[in-house]
């Protein structure tokens, strides 16, 4: 492994050494003209493959390609702004492309473009770009198109600073960064895999999909989860992902929200709290199932949030699942919900992948170490009844001796 992680690291030294030739200027190669997606999506396939080194080359060129491409668009924004235009345009793109046509066009011949584009910038720019306009114009214009790729317009806020910023941030890729970290962490280089994942992190401004960011934090948890000196650093990441907590329709479930669910847990049991809230599963439910079972081991009482958040998100799920088969569902108990989804193939499948049972065996405990015994009892009765294996036969467990509950994590090994 240890030579084949090598060779795999040299190979991308050379990769690298061979790129910066290129853009250089040296002998064009042949993927030389493919856009940085293609690129990409070539790497991503050959690690579906397993052919690592080859994805390795492909995400260097998606990285070198994206570079190019938005250095070379920064170069013409400049020599744009260079133009008399610019001076009196005070940083506003908008007043810069006015700008300029009124210098290239009559009024009327210019509304006419407006109007055939419609409401399509992408459009108006793309029938400028084909009339006889200034070189200053022109290099703005085939710099907004690049933008329009990845951003709107609007998100410029018709400055041109932020028109340079988002050239700058777009030189980046992460996606491509982030692949890099998966081949370096499958391949077991976890320092290598670390920088990389951290340095795809830093360039989250670029992503194309802004939650992206929270796919390269949890690549960033698995790889502090694979050393065993790492806990710590592993927790961190997931906490940095709750922090932002959010249901997957967008709600923000601050810390006011998350009060007044626990004190429902508490005095109401789950029957009532899963009347009272439906939390969309959202990006954090993957976070919020590790976290719980990790703070219940570990005797802290946020075990009990994160057990309910993940146990709300996958059943708000499972209840909209059931209710494309019954209509006529209404909530009205756990018990009821379970005898129900049991024959429902859909619902069960998905109760099952999304380990539903295990985390209300996690929220039974939680509400038990929490000192609310009566609903932890009638949890576990539920889960007795209703659950497979194991987990009706632990919750069996747990009505007979209750400190089955209390959890204790092994201990961490010593190190040499």
């Amino acid at each position: 492994m240890k030579k084949k992680s090598l060779c795999l690291s040299l190979l991308c030294l050379f990769l690298l050494g061979s790129v910066c030739a290129w853009a250089q200027g040296g002998i064009p190669q042949p993927w030389e003209g493919q856009p940085a997606w293609l690129h990409l999506e070539q790497g991503k396939q050959a690690y579906a493959r397993k052919d690592f080194g080859p994805a390795l080359v492909s995400f260097d060129r998606a990285i070198s390609t994206r570079r190019i491409a938005f250095s070379a668009a920064s170069a013409r924004l400049s020599f744009s702004l260079e133009a008399k235009a610019a001076r009196k345009a005070a940083g506003s793109l908008q007043a810069l492309l006015d700008a300029f046509a009124a210098e290239d066009f009559l009024q009327r011949e210019y509304q006419a473009i407006v109007k055939a584009a419609g409401a399509s910038y992408r459009q108006r720019f793309l029938a400028l770009k084909e009339q006889r306009i200034s070189d200053s114009h022109r290099a703005l214009i085939e710099v907004l198109l690049l933008v329009l790729e990845y951003k709107p317009l609007e998100s410029l806020k018709d400055s041109l600073d932020t028109l340079g910023s988002t050239l700058r941030a777009l030189a980046n890729y992460p996606e491509a960064e982030l692949w890099k970290g998966r081949v370096f962490l499958i391949e077991g280089e976890l320092a290598i895999a670390e920088r990389q994942l951290l340095r795809a992190f830093d360039m989250r401004e670029a992503l194309d999909i802004p939650e992206e960011s929270y796919s390269i934090l949890y690549e960033l948890a698995e790889l502090y989860a694979l050393r065993g000196d790492a806990l710590n650093d592993w927790e961190r990441i997931m906490d940095r992902i709750v922090q932002d907590e959010r249901s997957g329709d967008g709600t923000r479930i601050e810390a006011s929200l998350q009060n007044a669910m626990r004190a429902t847990l508490l005095s109401q049991g789950i029957d009532r709290f899963l009347t009272l809230y439906r939390l969309e599963p959202g990006f954090t439910l993957r976070a919020n199932k590790a976290l719980a079972e990790y703070y219940l081991e570990r005797g802290r009482p946020h075990a009990l949030i994160r057990s309910a958040i993940a146990v709300n998100m996958i059943l708000t799920r499972a209840i909209a699942l059931l209710r494309q088969r019954d209509v006529d569902y209404v909530w009205s108990s756990l018990d009821d919900f379970l005898a129900r989804a049991g024959a429902q193939a859909a619902v069960r499948d998905y109760i099952d992948a999304q380990e539903l049972e295990r985390m209300l065996l996690v929220l039974a405990d939680a509400l038990y170490v929490a000192n609310a015994r009566q609903h932890a009892q009638s949890l576990w009765t539920s889960l007795a009844a209703y659950a497979g294996a194991p987990y009706a036969s632990l919750a069996r467990q747990r009505l007979v001796d209750p400190t089955g509950a209390v959890r204790r994590a092994a201990p961490a090994p010593l190190r040499p």
